[in-house]
């Protein structure tokens, strides 16, 4: 599966990345807060609700919109890809 290098056009009304903040990192539009604070506080074991106590200047919708992008994409690039037996 290829990851996708810019920002795809369904998440572009959700981030953002420009060279003169966060060192160009994806980050939630109108805010300071990267990608990966979301994906990291997930990785961590902990849930939304946690990265959204974290992280109030997110709304629960744009979370969740980048969420349900990234569950569409990997369910879209495992298709086709055979179990191990």
């Amino acid at each position: 599966m290829m990851i996708p290098q810019t920002i795809p056009p369904e998440l572009q009304g959700v981030l953002v990345a420009t060279p003169d903040t966060l060192s160009g990192s994806i980050r939630f539009r109108n805010t300071r807060v990267p990608l990966k604070a979301l994906l990291d506080t997930l990785h961590a074991g902990e849930g939304v609700e946690e990265f959204l106590e974290g992280w109030p200047d997110v709304s629960r919708d744009d979370a969740l919109v980048v969420l349900r992008w990234i569950h569409d994409y990997a369910v879209q690039g495992m298709s086709g890809v055979e179990q191990a037996s």
